[in-house]
């Protein structure tokens, strides 16, 4: 049911890179453009062509999802990027000193230094609205916060396998991470509150469906040690999340949503879904059956499938009465 791969109920599942030897590689040429943000860099791959515009907005490598991306370009424009401290992008600390000089250091982005960055990648490169936002995993985290604070130009959402915090006793602020427990290749999901918390898709058992390419990318960008999300963004982003859209029902209003989950048994999991589908009145799920949390390499066809229908129900024409 879960592929054969440990995952963590809280983010994604866990990568052993530590006891997995990486072959070092040469610094590949990127696969799209590096777009400068206000004074430092980050790497955006747009494919195909035509509206909506699909915007994978964070969770694994840009080249992680090209299983996703080379299907999506057959119908429409879609991009993915890379956050400042990963792959091709500039580091994060350049991004902070660029953007204020005179900031406090800190090494590690919180939730609202990623949706700023989505913002200005939004902005800076050619992410032309109207736009899907497609977000898995933290980058689902991300996206909903990204609607919360701008909503222009936005026509539906995909939400795939979002990250969770089991007690659901989200208080906001950054806390220390507590004692990680890791779990064998072949057991249930577990809670883990380590940091970082790896992406791990190497250690999925369908890492191989990715081209040699990808595959080879995926090495040489966990050897630039990137920076990762952790238990506090993941704390970060809810309380966030919660500021922004309060108690208010269907905070999504009427913007067509695509939920997409796993089979993942937690009763937390179970209610996290039912509150997702309550974001938006024109909201429905996709369950990825044969899927671990690593959807967009085990059952990249889910989504693909999600995407395509929101994408080709924004371009139905509208009726008289919409019109006036």
């Amino acid at each position: 049911m879960f592929g054969g791969v440990a995952c963590a109920v809280l983010v994604v599942c866990i990568g052993l890179n530590s006891q997995t030897e990486k072959p070092l590689l040469p610094a590949p040429p990127p696969l799209g453009t590096l777009v400068d943000l206000g004074g430092y860099r980050v790497h955006v791959y747009c494919t195909g062509s035509g509206n909506p515009t699909v915007f994978i907005v964070g969770g694994a490598f840009s080249f992680d999802w090209d299983l996703v991306q080379g299907s999506v370009a057959e119908f429409t424009r879609v991009c993915t990027f890379d956050p400042s401290g990963t792959a091709w992008s500039d580091s994060f600390q350049s991004a902070v000193r660029a953007l204020d000089p005179n900031a406090p250091p800190h090494s590690i982005p919180t939730c609202g230094d990623r949706v700023a960055e989505i913002r200005r990648v939004i902005t800076s490169a050619a992410v032309e609205s109207p736009y899907v936002l497609v977000g898995f995993s933290v980058g689902a985290l991300w996206e909903r916060l990204y609607a919360a604070h701008y909503p222009a130009g936005i026509v539906g959402m995909v939400i795939v396998d979002q990250a969770f915090l089991p007690d659901n006793k989200v208080t906001g602020g950054y806390r220390p991470p507590s004692a990680p427990i890791v779990a064998g290749s072949n057991s249930r999901p577990v809670l883990i509150t380590q940091a970082p918390l790896l992406l791990g898709f190497e250690d999925d058992v369908n890492f191989g469906k990715l081209p040699q390419r990808d595959q080879q990318l995926h090495w040489w960008a966990l050897t630039r040690d990137p920076v990762r999300p952790d238990e506090a963004m993941a704390v970060d982003c809810f309380a966030q999340i919660d500021n922004a859209i309060g108690n208010h029902p269907y905070p999504l209003r009427d913007m067509p949503l695509t939920v997409i989950r796993t089979e993942n048994g937690s009763p937390a999991y179970a209610e996290m879904q039912a509150k997702l589908l309550s974001l938006s009145r024109r909201s429905r799920q996709v369950i990825a059956w044969n899927s671990s949390h690593m959807v967009p390499i085990d059952e990249p066809e889910a989504i693909v499938s999600a995407v395509q229908t929101m994408v080709e129900s924004t371009r139905e024409p509208k009726s008289e009465n919409e019109r006036h």
